[in-house]
């Protein structure tokens, strides 16, 4: 078969399971029962609550997403520009509350705070909801500011220094050559604030994605809990259109990059003296509510009455960290060798699962697949397979591509002319050079799919749940030590594969 072949039946694939349960989805909305209705929507637009739902939504995205650019953007400059002594120790500790289920946060601080009555009253609404979704999507621009700054070119900056303090050069030059990366962010951390529902539902905090996810589990009217979605879709769709019509994706962020130019630091302690606190806040303190909590006894007791469910949380997220490598693959091969004409079509395609509410994607994988037809995909954990697969492709295939830049393009250039068929020249050069790419993408697919809760309580089958599902039921009537002891091994599966990540990172480093 050939590439171009191989490809249009990746894409196909991926609409099939991802794009058209979608449109389905929007489809049925217009025909509730068999025939052409606009009483849904004249629902939704004369509804006060739900408009009041949204603008809580949208105020609530719009802040964590100027707070979160501005420290991520100051916070990445500081880890990867400076000489501050253990700049990767730092990046770490701020990166995990990215990959720590977001409901966990939330618990922790609020185990934190119940003894004080202001306190409480204060963290439960728009001031908890804020601090924690910050904290999660406070590493998105911290990334996109290391990335974007390996691209600036070393040269402007040393002329630059040979007239003006480093302070002058960072104003003029470096910070507006990461404009691109401060509007990116804002984009990615706007859309993903605005589809996360976990924390504000625990923290009681009324906006839209609940709204749905209450129509759908609590009184399941399937059509109406559809409908309140639409809006969510129209915005991701109209930033998405913008992003790629003035600020293309694929042209913010480079492959190539070039060493940073670092910045002495003068005073080190005063730096690791506001950047301590800051860690232990956004970092320690949820974690420490939760070990305070979990005694010994009650750990061991939930870790025995636990073990299947365990056992399936990690087998469920390898099976979905497998394919997310397989199909991230060839979604990378496509979109770098450009084999096929609709490989613009799927790089959106992908960007816009990431970044759709998973409320959204859970409800157009049930009424897509829930059918006597197709029951039996719907009733096995194929159905939760796909739900992880169509949101977390994106990041797959964007490691997976990073590291096939890094492969010199002369090598595939002497295999052609030696006459390899591009099928050799993947099991050949690119598979084995891409060892490290695979093994990373795995092990960020792995603790992506094991955080991800609400696809799970969505579409997980009978008996099938995870792990991310019972916490969120004990939240409701559990006892606070075997809640707490739930999240503390949630933390721990999180916490292994990323101490072999790192253990990677090093040995590539040496």
């Amino acid at each position: 078969m050939s590439r171009a072949f191989v490809s249009l039946i990746i894409i196909f694939f991926l609409t099939l399971i991802g794009l058209l349960p979608i449109l389905s989805m929007v489809g049925s909305t217009f025909m509730p029962e068999g025939a052409f209705s606009l009483d849904g929507y004249r629902q939704l637009f004369t509804n006060q609550t739900l408009w009041r739902s949204f603008y809580h939504s949208v105020s609530l995205a719009g802040f964590v997403a100027f707070l979160a650019t501005v420290v991520g953007t100051a916070l990445g400059t500081l880890l990867a520009k400076t000489t501050l002594y253990g700049r990767y120790f730092w990046f770490m500790l701020l990166l995990t509350p990215l990959l720590v289920p977001p409901y966990i946060l939330a618990y922790g601080l609020a185990l934190l705070f119940q003894s004080s009555e202001y306190l409480t009253s204060l963290y439960f609404g728009f001031a908890g909801t804020a601090w924690v979704l910050f904290t999660i999507y406070l590493p998105i621009p911290m990334l996109l500011t290391f990335l974007f700054l390996q691209h600036i070119s070393v040269e402007l900056e040393e002329v630059a220094l040979l007239s003006s303090s480093w302070k002058k050069v960072l104003r003029h030059i470096t910070l507006p050559l990461l404009y691109p990366a401060m509007e990116l962010s804002f984009v990615l951390v706007f859309i993903l604030s605005l589809g996360e529902s976990s924390v504000a539902t625990f923290l009681r905090y009324d906006i839209f994605p609940s709204q749905s996810f209450i129509q759908f589990s609590a009184f399941y009217d399937f059509n109406t809990a559809t409908i309140y979605t639409m809006p969510l879709i129209v915005i991701v769709l109209f930033i998405l259109i913008a992003q790629y019509r003035w600020m293309p994706f694929s042209k913010s962020i480079k492959m190539s990059s070039h060493p940073i130019l670092a910045i002495e630091i003068k005073k080190p302690y005063l730096a690791l003296a506001l950047l301590i606190p800051f860690v232990f806040l956004v970092t320690l303190l949820p974690l420490w509510g939760i070990l305070q909590k979990s005694t010994l006894q009650a750990f061991m007791e939930t870790l025995s009455s636990s073990l299947p469910m365990l056992f399936r949380t990690a087998l469920y997220a390898s099976m979905g960290a497998t394919l997310l490598v397989i199909f991230g693959f060839f979604s990378a091969y496509i979109l770098y060798y450009r084999t096929s004409r609709l490989a613009p079509f799927l790089n959106a395609m992908l960007l816009f699962f990431f970044v759709l509410s998973s409320v959204v994607l859970g409800i157009g994988l049930i009424q897509f697949w829930n059918t006597p037809v197709t029951n039996f995909i719907y009733a096995t954990p194929a159905i939760i397979l796909m739900g992880y697969l169509v949101k977390y492709l994106f990041l797959s295939t964007k490691i997976i591509e990073h590291g096939i830049s890094k492969i010199p393009h002369s090598l595939i250039e002497v295999a052609e002319l030696s006459g390899a068929s591009w099928s050799q020249i993947i099991s050949t050069i690119l598979l084995p050079l891409l060892k490290k790419s695979f093994m990373v993408a795995w092990v960020v697919g792995f603790i992506f799919t094991l955080r991800e809760s609400t696809i799970t309580m969505l579409v997980a089958p009978a008996g099938l749940s995870t792990l991310s599902s019972s916490i969120l039921t004990q939240m409701a009537n559990g006892k606070e030590a075997t809640i707490a002891s739930l999240c503390l091994l949630a933390v721990l599966l999180v916490i292994v594969p990323l101490i072999l990540l790192l253990a990677l990172h090093k040995r590539n480093a040496q």
